[in-house]
């Protein structure tokens, strides 16, 4: 909101400067972001506006009156509101449902949506250009100058908080104003002259012929302010704050009036605003006051009574401040007090709709007490500190070891849209294709709940490529969300993936090529190698086909005989739907899987003091996936005794014309070593007998040469 400051000053007996009121407001709640200077397009008048902005349960400070109420209590100052007063309006025609007086009648049909309608008749005004000092506040407060009788009402709107809106009474069909929702296909011709589709759940202002106005949005056109205007209705309304914020958001229309509104206007301030809103144009424009205002309540807003506890205020703030200091912050805030033996009853002004409970009560204390004044102390009787979880910190350990191994981590949204997955060519009868939607998208693409990573990495790589990045590694932990049956809420589960392609290399000097290039095996290497650290060693791959991956280049990640997830190329069709020049290869895992196979501390392993014997054992095997390396490795360490180390696959050979079509030899380093002696070589050579025997039994031929 644009606050400016001489207008401000009005209302305060402090005589701070702009930027020393800029840092009270600050402080104490209301945010000024900077402070703007401001000279009237003619030259006539200057200001300094501070900009404020403030949260949206506080709809009382979008008002001078508000701002300087708030400010008056940081600062221990005078507040000194308008004080205005008419008879007319000071005793009104008050109803439930209908009043009528004179030529005027008001009406509530729909009472949730305007629980309360307050309404003035003006005769003989005079429509023309506001006077210079009116025309002057309008623009410094950001607002387009009209006429005198528009810029009165917009004058109300910006100094107490109650938007208003003038009609011209000689176009009101019959006197006779009507509040109720839109029918099916109403047509209304608006300020701006646009026709908004009106449907039954917007509230609109109305007479026996028809809508009139948008309630809370907009006025008409059809009954606005012209210069032969003699007659003005004036209309000052409580409105229900969800109403006005779904047409808002409906119509994608938001104007001064629907910013307050949806942010709760006090129902008692209709009056006073009429009164006010009369001053000022009898003052500009001419005109009285003919016959008692008309004032249509649903029912009387009285002010609500909160307790709170002055011993219960101190132990959450952590300081000593006396119940009657306490008292006296609330008074200067507008509240009224009664102190009690062990409480406060606090009686809360309707305008403070957002004071509800207790700790409401003792946020206001801090606030006018001074966050600055409160102590830095550590709270008493505490018996532990806030540590992180077994599985955050596991959670931030696969981030840093990803981060280790030269990826980067990439953050996206939780939301996108269900042809996300027919671009990464995801089967369609697949678990993620049943997605969770949001009921208010902020965004046409993003209109569902994440249930897999790889779309945001994809995107992610493809916006890389077009930069000519051509060496991307990328990696993401985030959360799947899964609909369940009514009214379980949805499952959601942690999930990493990542991305590499391009080169393994991160410098280019003096590298002759070709070049090493990310593939399948350097990224199983690289999961391997994560998993690991983790402590999880019993970690397999198993070949798999999948319509978003490259044929024979996807694997299954097995842990503990779970599968986790998918590792492999992406597809031909995938890596065009993201204009990839190159080969990108991919992995999604469980990690929720992980998590409960991992381990935050690894088992302390002495050096070896014995040396280790090397062998090495090649194998002819039938090229197919019976015969796959993990089932040799599995094999060998069978019967390989306690004193087999490791088993590493060094070598894949395959010739028809020497070992025969369909068949392959693969060959291993074999590390053999002993925790207390040196082993021999007849050792190692019982072993190796036992190995060589048992991959002839399984139908390997062992290579001597």
């Amino acid at each position: 909101m644009r606050v400016p400051y001489k207008w401000l000053k009005e209302y305060l007996s402090s005589e701070m400067s702009a930027e020393e009121l800029a840092h009270l407001l600050t402080m104490g709640g209301v945010e000024v972001e900077e402070i703007e200077p401001w000279t009237a397009e003619d030259g006539g008048e200057s200001d300094q506006i501070l900009m404020t902005a403030v949260t949206p349960n506080r709809g009382d400070l979008l008002s001078m009156v508000g701002v300087a109420r708030h400010a008056a209590a940081l600062a221990a100052s005078t507040f000194s509101p308008p004080q205005v007063s008419y008879p007319e309006i000071d005793q009104p025609v008050v109803d439930r449902e209908k009043a009528q007086l004179g030529p005027l009648t008001v009406e509530i049909v729909d009472k949730v949506g305007c629980p309360r309608y307050s309404a003035l008749l003006i005769e003989g005004i005079e429509v023309k250009p506001s006077p210079d000092w009116l025309r002057y506040r309008m623009e410094a407060a950001g607002v387009r100058s009209i006429n005198n009788v528009v810029d009165s009402t917009n004058y109300v709107c910006w100094e107490l908080g109650q938007p208003m809106h003038a009609f011209d009474f000689q176009l009101i069909k019959d006197g006779h104003i009507i509040i109720r929702k839109a029918e099916a296909n109403e047509r209304l011709l608006m300020l701006d002259d646009s026709w908004p589709p009106l449907g039954p759940e917007d509230l609109v202002i109305a007479d026996p012929m028809g809508a009139v106005a948008l309630a809370g949005v907009m006025g008409g056109a059809d009954t606005q302010m012209r210069e032969i205007t003699t007659t003005v209705l004036l209309e000052s309304a409580h409105f229900d704050p969800t109403t006005i914020r779904r047409t808002s958001l409906r119509l994608g229309v938001s104007t001064e009036a629907s910013y307050r509104f949806e942010r709760y206007v006090d129902p008692n301030l209709t009056l006073p605003a009429l009164a006010r809103a009369a001053e000022l144009i009898m003052q500009t424009a001419g005109g009285q006051i003919t016959q008692a205002a008309l004032d249509v309540k649903v029912t009387d807003f009285e002010p609500e009574t909160v307790p709170m506890r002055p011993e219960r205020c101190n132990a959450l703030l952590g300081t000593e401040i006396p119940p009657q200091i306490m008292a006296e912050y609330l008074r200067r805030l507008g509240f009224a007090v009664e102190q009690q033996e062990a409480k406060l009853r606090v009686t809360v002004p309707t305008f403070r709709a957002d004071i509800q409970r207790e700790v409401d009560l003792i946020e206001e204390v801090a606030i006018v007490h001074g966050y600055d004044n409160i102590p830095l102390t550590i709270p008493g009787h505490l018996t532990s500190s806030g540590r992180l979880t077994r599985d955050q910190k596991l959670r931030r350990r696969v981030g840093e070891l990803l981060r280790a191994c030269g990826l980067n981590e990439n953050l996206s949204f939780s939301m996108t849209h269900p042809a996300d997955l027919d671009r990464i060519n995801w089967p369609q009868q697949a678990p993620e294709r049943t997605q969770l939607p949001l009921a208010n998208p902020l965004t046409q693409e993003q209109t569902v709940m994440c249930t897999i990573l790889l779309p945001a990495l994809l995107e992610a790589a493809s916006r890389n490529a077009r930069q000519r990045v051509a060496d991307v590694a990328l990696y993401e932990i985030g959360t799947l969300f899964t609909p369940q049956p009514p009214p379980a809420l949805p499952r959601e589960q942690q999930s990493v993936a990542g991305i590499m392609m391009g080169s393994t290399l991160t410098a280019q000097w003096n590298l002759q090529p070709p070049q090493a290039k990310v593939d399948f095996y350097y990224l199983k290497g690289l999961l391997e190698q994560v998993l690991a650290e983790l402590g999880i060693t019993e970690v397999h791959f198993t070949r798999t086909t999948h319509s978003s991956f490259h044929p024979g280049r996807c694997a299954e990640l097995i842990i503990a005989d779970a599968t986790v997830g998918l590792v492999g190329e992406i597809a031909p069709v995938v890596q065009e739907n993201y204009d990839l020049s190159d080969q990108a290869y991919v992995f999604e895992l469980n990690l929720d899987i992980i998590l409960e196979q991992a381990s935050l501390h690894k088992a302390y392993q002495p050096l070896p003091r014995y040396p280790a014997v090397l062998r090495d054992v090649a194998v002819i095997v039938p090229d197919t996936d019976e015969f796959c390396v993990a089932r040799l490795v599995e094999e060998i360490k069978e019967v390989g005794g306690k004193d087999l180390e490791s088993v590493a696959p060094f070598d894949w050979y395959t010739d028809p014309q020497r070992i025969g079509s369909d068949r392959r030899s693969v060959a291993f380093n074999l590390t053999f070593r002993a925790p207390d002696r040196t082993l021999t070589d007849e050792d190692i050579e019982a072993v190796m007998a036992q190995i060589h025997s048992r991959l002839a039994e399984i139908g390997g031929e062992v290579r001597t040469q």
